[in-house]
């Protein structure tokens, strides 16, 4: 038992690097997008024989704030979000997504890095629906985990969509495994996949590479719906990818991060890029791609830049050009909440509405396209720092299973899973 607290003690001291994305483009330039540093491969603190045991039989309401190295955890929640927008951290650590949080990292700071093939690990995504496969194992800077839902529900000509989860800046992929997009591929039925790109420029040569694996072992994938989400500099991977590959992704969803619009001097979009904007003719060209853009409103939510405009016009949505002056001066001041929450403006009542989970209100807007589709959405989760919310996922998600993308064609094709 004693080996287990060290362990979570060791790997939650790592959460004193995180720091806090900022919204605006610039200022993230200068600042770093991090969130969890990743400064060793913890080959230490493999949980192994009776704690194992333990570790599989341990249940997720079991893990509460009075395990050692919750403090550490909650030191970091409680400067993760940004003063000026008014962020209580103290109050963020007692809420229910708070433990929700926790609860989801124990299992990568009981088994650490080398130890997420434990059999305890494998069970407990077992127990979720899902079988569990790390590939490139050796290769610290390119290794990757899939999430395949199992059950006797799927016949053997099944075909589950995809998700991409991109990881933050210096995240590995055992973090990003709790982001909530692999735990909830287990019930709604998609493959995650989680890409470690430890040198995130390197993420566009990464998906193709990764689906030519997929294809080659045979796993189950309905090509038409393959989708990227990530987390702050996941998100702007997510943004790059999206624009890069539209022929084959169906939707994106950028969290923790602003959105990135054009630049004529911008490099060009590669496998060596990263991209902070985009030349014009890279958003001209790209397909129809509906976005959301989610995140907590003590973080990068409200949007804060009129780059959100180009977004609007990928996602062939229908909006008010708003302009700098709306988001410094207007959006703050707005009587509705949902455009105070999220900096966009709204023309009527059916665009927006407020939902609750875990505790904290989702602020939701929605832009429609001419056949009243909502292909742009934007999320932000009152009162939430840089990390993501547990329930982001099934919202993000809600919005995915709406869309596929014709593998022939690459036109967009509504699916009408979730709106009427």
């Amino acid at each position: 038992m004693r080996k287990r607290y060290i362990a979570i003690f060791m790997c939650i001291c790592l959460l004193f690097t995180m720091s806090g994305c900022k919204s605006d483009a610039e200022t993230t330039r200068k600042e770093d997008t991090g969130m969890i540093s990743e400064t060793s491969d913890q080959s230490d603190i493999t949980g192994t024989g009776t704690e194992a045991e333990k570790a599989e039989a341990k249940t997720e309401t079991d893990v509460l704030p009075t395990e050692p190295g919750y403090n550490f955890f909650a030191g970091y929640l409680r400067g993760a979000g940004r003063a000026e927008k008014g962020y209580n951290g103290n109050a963020f650590v007692q809420s229910e997504a708070a433990r929700q949080i926790f609860s989801d990292l124990y299992y990568y700071a009981t088994y650490g890095l080398s130890g997420q093939d434990d059999p305890a690990v494998l069970s407990y995504w077992k127990s979720l629906g899902l079988e569990k496969k790390v590939y490139d194992a050796d290769d610290k800077d390119r290794m990757w985990s899939v999430f395949t839902p199992v059950g006797e529900q799927y016949d053997e000509n099944h075909q589950f969509p995809v998700v991409f989860c991109l990881h933050g800046h210096d995240n590995n992929i055992f973090l990003a495994e709790t982001y909530g997009f692999a735990r909830l591929g287990g019930s709604e039925g998609f493959i995650t996949v989680v890409p470690w790109a430890k040198d995130e420029d390197i993420i566009v040569e990464e998906i193709p590479r990764i689906l030519g694996v997929l294809r080659d072992e045979g796993y189950p994938m309905d090509e038409s719906r393959i989708y990227a989400a990530g987390f702050s500099k996941g998100g702007m991977a997510a943004q790059t990818v999206a624009l890069k590959y539209s022929e084959i992704i169906a939707a994106v969803a950028p969290g923790g991060c602003g959105p990135f619009g054009t630049d004529e001097n911008a490099s060009p979009i590669s496998s060596g890029n990263l991209n902070w904007s985009f030349r014009p003719e890279e958003f001209i060209n790209a397909n129809t791609m509906p976005v959301l853009f989610f995140g907590g409103s003590c973080d990068s939510m409200p949007i804060d830049t009129a780059s959100v405009n180009e977004w609007i016009r990928i996602a062939g949505a229908r909006a008010p050009e708003m302009s700098d002056e709306w988001f410094s001066d207007q959006a703050p001041a707005s009587e509705n909440d949902v455009e105070k929450f999220t900096g966009l403006k709204f023309d009527s009542q059916n665009q927006t509405e407020v939902r609750q989970y875990d505790g904290q209100n989702y602020y939701i807007g929605c832009y429609y396209n001419e056949a009243g589709v909502c292909t742009f959405r934007a999320v932000s989760v009152e009162g939430a720092p840089h990390w993501p919310m547990p329930s982001e996922a099934k919202v993000v998600w809600e919005f995915f299973s709406q869309f596929s993308r014709d593998k022939d064609t690459h036109e967009l094709v509504y699916t009408n899973n979730t709106e009427s």
